[in-house]
């Protein structure tokens, strides 16, 4: 009998042991839930004091500040301290952390992400909790996430619909985007007058956008060479050249020192084809004007994605790990952050979009949705300083800027460039 029951007793630790360690491989991998977000009571709650950074203008920081009171009444036990820092960002966040001051927690834009990704700590995050898979793919840099995605900023277009009323112009659909080729004749029908009263088709197009508008991107899926010299990208380039030579988009001359929106919204524009969700809150104050939104044409511009990152020289990691995680995975904190006129940007979680579609009910802000599900990621560089100094070069040698030379010259010999700049790393 003793034998026996030593035997059981053996057993019944051998197997408490192995329950352990299996408990312990699977927190290690879901690291990125903390026990708030996760509904989980056993574990110790993280405490003590995080600092934050982020940028925005004065209604996106205000959401962001709604999102972080929104956490501290879920985690009492942990204090954040806001930087908002609402010029220069990305060089005072460089200052502080080569002055070994960097904040906990850091937003950032999957456009930045490579220049700063190594002074961040890598996360554990699961793709399949976002609306996008394509999420994910913009806070990751050789294959490793730096960043949990926060809040996606697409463009969509926006149109004055008395202008197409005016116009006899059909009003686009507000679900399949129209061809570019659609996009310039209804800009021809809407353009009419001179001078300070000429109504134009649309602001001054921007290959930023409109190369995926066309089918194109900069680099190829590798991100190892500049596709800038393809046909699609030239045929964005000499597209956007004829909307100016035609008169279809204010040139120059008549845009300097103005402001697009202000434009669109007086009137003088027909379609703004560079509208996001920055927009929105000055369009909240907006009364006697009849506008609409609509997808963007084309393949779609890109959408920017912003997410949470952790310095890697965080003295409260489990902290800054349970605020990213409650900010980009709990449904209440992105209702926060896109569900009211100071709606920062559409929510990362697809149950949390119903409401920011709520802010203007009789608008189309599912364009904004479709866009953040289905536009092409942000894309980027290490070397962005270097790429942008050869990028210069388009808009001094084009009529895309204030050049003269051809696109179909210009764009590939920009892309050889580039290629050198991309084989150095």
């Amino acid at each position: 009998m003793k034998k026996w029951s030593f035997i059981a007793i053996s057993l019944l630790l051998l197997a408490s042991i192995v329950s352990a360690c299996g408990g312990k491989s699977n927190n290690n991998e879901a690291q990125s839930s903390s026990p708030q977000a996760s509904g989980e009571t056993g574990a110790a709650a993280p405490k003590g004091k995080i600092t934050f950074a982020y940028w925005g203008a004065q209604t996106e920081a205000d959401a962001i500040k709604q999102a972080i009171d929104s956490f501290q009444s879920a985690t009492p036990g942990i204090e954040v301290e806001s930087q908002w820092i609402q010029k220069d960002y990305l060089t005072k966040l460089q200052t502080m952390i080569a002055g070994g001051t960097a904040p906990d927690v850091i937003l950032i834009s999957g456009g930045d992400l490579p220049g700063f990704a190594s002074a961040f700590q890598p996360l554990q995050v699961d793709g399949s909790l976002f609306s996008s898979p394509t999420l994910l793919d913009s806070m990751s840099l050789d294959g490793q996430v730096y960043a949990a995605p926060f809040v996606i900023k697409p463009k969509v277009m926006a149109i004055n619909v008395d202008l197409f009323e005016k116009n006899n112009i059909p009003l686009p659909s507000k679900t399949e985007p129209m061809t570019p080729e659609q996009f310039y004749d209804i800009s021809k029908q809407i353009t009419s007058g001179e001078g300070a009263d000429k109504i134009f088709g649309s602001e001054p197009l921007w290959l930023g956008n409109w190369i995926y508008a066309f089918g194109g991107q900069y680099y190829s899926d590798d991100l190892s060479k500049s596709t800038l010299g393809d046909a699609e990208a030239v045929a964005a380039g000499e597209f956007i050249v004829k909307t100016k030579l035609e008169g279809l988009v204010p040139n120059d001359t008549e845009r300097k020192g103005q402001n697009m929106t202000n434009w669109f919204l007086g009137g003088r524009i027909g379609m703004y084809s560079d509208f996001g969700p920055w927009s929105l809150p000055q369009m909240a104050d907006v009364q006697g004007f009849n506008w609409d939104l609509v997808p963007f044409p084309g393949n779609g511009g890109s959408k920017e994605v912003n997410g949470l990152a952790m310095s890697k020289d965080s003295k409260n990691a489990e902290a800054a790990q349970a605020f990213i995680t409650y900010m980009t995975q709990n449904e209440e904190a992105q209702k926060v952050i896109g569900g009211n006129k100071s709606a920062y940007g559409i929510p990362v979680l697809a149950g949390a979009t119903s409401s920011f579609e709520s802010i203007f009910p009789d608008k189309n802000l599912n364009a904004f949705v479709f866009a953040a599900e289905n536009q092409h990621v942000q894309e980027a560089q290490k070397r962005t300083n270097e790429i942008n100094n050869e990028m210069k070069a388009i808009d001094d040698m084009t009529p895309i800027g204030i050049g003269d030379h051809d696109v179909k010259e210009v764009f590939p010999r920009v892309a050889e460039k580039i290629d050198k700049i991309l084989q150095q790393d």
